[in-house]
Order: C-alpha cells, then sequence, then structure tokens
C-alpha cells in the first residue's frame, strides 16, 4: 500500500507584515514634535543672556586692566559712557583728556539691544557726547571722563547695569573708591 497522498491545499500561515502603521508612525512624530517645542521654548532668549553675561565679564575686566594701568604706570584715566557704547581716556600732558586709540582699552560700542546705565556717586549718567568744558578757550575741550582711575588706585563711586530688554538678569559692577570692583547678578524684579 502506497502511503496516502493528500489532495487538500497546504495551509498557508499568513506572515505578518515587517514595519510600522501609520498610526504608530503619525504618534512618534507628534512625540518629537512636542519634545522640540518644549525644548525651544526652554533656551528662549539664552544666546542674548550669554552674550550679555560675556559682555558685563569683559566691562569688569576692562575696568579692572584700566585701573592697574593707571597705578602701574602713574597716570590718570578715566572711563566714560558714549551714546552707543563707551570709551576710556588718557589725561593728556596738555591738560584734558584724550580717548584710547587702541589696544584693549580702546572705545565700543555696545551690541544692540543691550543697554548701559551709568550712575556715578548715586547720581544717574546721561551720555552727552563730547561736550566742552567751558565756553573760553582758557581750558582745553574735549570728552570727560564720569568714572577717574586714579594712579593711587582709587577710582570714583560707580554703578553700571548692564541688561536687555525681555531678560530678566541684569549685571551689576560696582566701584567704590578705595579701588573696590564687583560684578553682581540681579535679577530686574531687585532693581524696583
Amino acid at each position: 500500500m502506497t502511503p496516502k497522498q493528500s489532495t487538500a491545499a497546504p495551509v498557508r500561515r499568513r506572515a505578518r507584515a515587517a514595519g510600522f502603521t501609520l498610526v504608530e508612525v503619525m504618534v512618534v512624530v507628534l512625540i518629537i514634535g512636542i519634545m522640540l517645542t518644549f525644548a525651544s521654548l526652554s533656551v528662549g532668549d539664552r544666546a542674548l543672556a550669554d552674550k550679555l553675561e560675556v559682555e558685563a565679564k569683559r566691562i569688569n575686566q576692562l575696568f579692572r586692566l584700566a585701573q592697574e594701568e593707571a597705578e602701574f604706570k602713574g597716570f590718570e584715566m578715566g572711563f566714560r559712557q558714549t551714546e552707543d557704547g563707551y570709551e576710556f581716556l588718557l589725561a593728556s600732558p596738555q591738560g584734558g583728556w584724550v580717548p584710547v586709540p587702541d589696544g584693549p582699552l580702546r572705545g565700543r560700542a555696545i551690541p544692540e539691544p543691550m543697554e548701559l546705565e551709568l550712575r556715578v556717586e548715586g547720581r544717574p549718567s546721561v551720555p552727552d557726547g563730547r561736550k566742552d568744558r567751558s565756553a573760553d578757550d582758557s581750558e582745553p575741550s574735549g570728552p570727560l571722563p564720569e568714572v577717574l582711575f586714579l594712579s593711587g588706585g582709587e577710582l570714583t563711586a560707580f554703578t553700571l547695569d548692564l541688561g536687555a530688554p525681555g531678560i530678566e538678569t541684569i549685571y551689576r559692577i560696582e566701584g567704590t573708591m578705595i579701588g573696590q570692583l564687583t560684578l553682581k547678578t540681579l535679577a530686574t524684579d531687585e532693581l524696583r
């Protein structure tokens, strides 16, 4: 006898299709979109805040350099806020003050939208360009410093605030009459 041969069709197993369904792909895309939204919201104006911090540290170090230059080289230096930034001044042998032309203490513009606010001995200072000392020619005209760095290490008491609209942090550089310089980080609500 011969083995029986089956006449029934072989049973095919349906293989499960490899891959993801459209719904699964859409859910993953939605989750990635939500995560990217939160990431961009958390970063926000971080680039501007970082630039503000770097500029505050730069100005603080420039104040320290001006103080050391005045003390070690034995001449008077000054600082003044200009319309678009700030500049350091040297006492001229002919009298008056001249801007430092080059090097690290050269005049600089403050990047937009950053703002400087200088207070000298408690009084606000307004940048007013180059003002003349007197109407007659007996005294030299030219820029006048608002903060003095003296050769004995002393300086004019001042407060310089650096901030930007929309940034909750203000950087404050304070100088005392005995030559101490400090950089502080303040919240904008601490200023009110």
